[in-house]
C-alpha cells in the first residue's frame, strides 16, 4: 500500500503528503481541486469512544474562535471541517518546515539569524494575549512554522492557537497520563503544569523563551532523565543555565533566558512585549559597551 492511498478522505481536498505529526493530530500537504491552492490540512482523529456531540461542538468552536486571529506571524485557518472519523482544519502552507525540523536538520540556529524570528513570535503574542484574548498554552519549536517573506527573507508563524485549550475544553486530550494537561512537557512552566486551566500570558512567555533556549543551544531548558515521569521533572527541577550548555552565547542573551526561565511566579516575564523589548536591546546593549560580550 504506498502513501497516497492511506491518505484520509477529506471532501473537497486532495492530501499530497504527510507534513508532520503530533500528540494533536497530522498535517497533511492538501490541493483544492477546484482552485489549484495549496494549503496545509490537520487531521484530527476523533478517540475512542467518541466526545459527545456537544464536546465536539465545543472543540470547533474553540479552534474557530482563534481561526479569527490575523495577524503576519500567525497561521491563518481557513477552514473547519468534520468526516466520520476526524475533525480538520485547512490552515496556510509554510513550506520552511518547524524550527524544530530545522535544528533537527542542521543543529542549533546561529544567535543572529534566531532572535529575529523570535521577536516575530512575541509579536504575534502580543497581539493574541492583547487583543485576541487567546493563550497558546503550547508554544514550542514544532509549533513555529517558516515561511518566507515578500522579500525572500524568513518569516515566523506561530501554528496551533486554540488546540490545546481545546482539546482541554471538549474533555478529548489523551496526552497526558491525568487528561487535566495538555502541552509539551519540556517547554511549559511549572505554574502551567499546577494550574493548567487559568493559563495566563505569562506561560506563553516562558514558552516562547524555553522555544529560543533550544533553537540556540540544541537542549530543553531541564534535563528529561528518560523513564522519569516528565510532569514530576516540571514540577521539581530547574532550567539549566544557557551558557552551561557548552554553546557559545553572549553573555547577555544567556543571562535573560535564564531570567525568563524562572518558575517563580512572581519572577516571570508578564507580558510577550516586555521579553521582545529587553529582546531587541541586546544588540544595542554590545554596541555602547563597544564590544560583543
Amino acid at each position: 500500500m504506498d502513501e497516497e492511498s492511506r491518505l484520509p478522505d477529506i471532501p473537497g481536498w486532495v492530501l499530497r503528503k504527510e507534513l508532520g505529526r503530533g500528540g494533536m493530530g497530522v498535517v497533511y500537504e492538501a490541493v483544492e481541486p477546484t482552485t489549484g491552492r495549496r494549503r496545509a490540512l490537520k487531521a484530527v482523529h476523533i478517540p475512542v469512544p467518541a466526545p459527545s456531540p456537544d464536546a465536539t461542538a465545543l472543540f470547533e468552536r474553540e479552534i474557530r474562535m482563534c481561526g479569527r486571529l490575523r495577524h503576519p506571524h500567525i497561521v491563518r485557518v481557513d477552514d473547519i471541517g468534520r468526516t466520520s472519523s476526524l475533525s480538520y482544519f485547512v490552515m496556510e502552507l509554510c513550506d520552511g518546515g518547524s524550527l524544530m525540523d530545522r535544528v533537527a536538520a542542521d543543529g542549533p540556529m546561529p544567535v543572529e539569524e534566531a532572535v529575529p524570528l523570535f521577536l516575530q513570535v512575541l509579536d504575534a503574542l502580543t497581539y493574541a494575549h492583547t487583543w485576541g484574548a487567546t493563550v497558546h498554552r503550547d508554544i514550542k519549536p514544532q509549533n513555529i512554522l517558516l515561511t518566507r517573506g515578500p522579500d525572500g527573507g524568513p518569516v515566523a508563524k506561530v501554528a496551533d492557537f486554540g488546540l490545546a485549550k481545546a482539546y482541554q475544553a471538549a474533555g478529548t486530550s489523551g496526552l497526558t497520563q491525568t487528561g487535566a494537561v495538555a502541552g509539551t512537557p519540556a517547554f511549559m512552566p511549572r505554574v502551567q503544569v499546577v494550574n493548567y486551566k487559568y493559563a495566563k500570558p505569562p506561560v506563553d512567555v516562558w514558552s516562547a523563551a524555553a522555544s529560543l533556549y533550544f533553537v540556540v543551544t540544541g537542549h530543553t531548558p531541564r534535563d528529561f532523565t528518560p523513564g522519569r515521569n516528565p510532569w514530576l521533572t516540571v514540577t521539581t527541577a530547574l532550567a539549566i543555565p544557557a551558557r552551561d550548555r557548552g554553546v557559545p552565547l553572549p553573555e547577555d542573551l544567556g543571562a535573560l533566558l535564564d531570567r525568563a526561565l524562572t518558575d517563580e511566579p512572581d519572577g516571570m516575564f508578564s507580558t510577550a512585549e516586555q521579553l521582545a523589548v529587553e529582546l531587541r536591546d541586546l544588540p544595542a546593549r554590545k554596541s555602547r559597551s563597544g564590544h560583543a560580550r
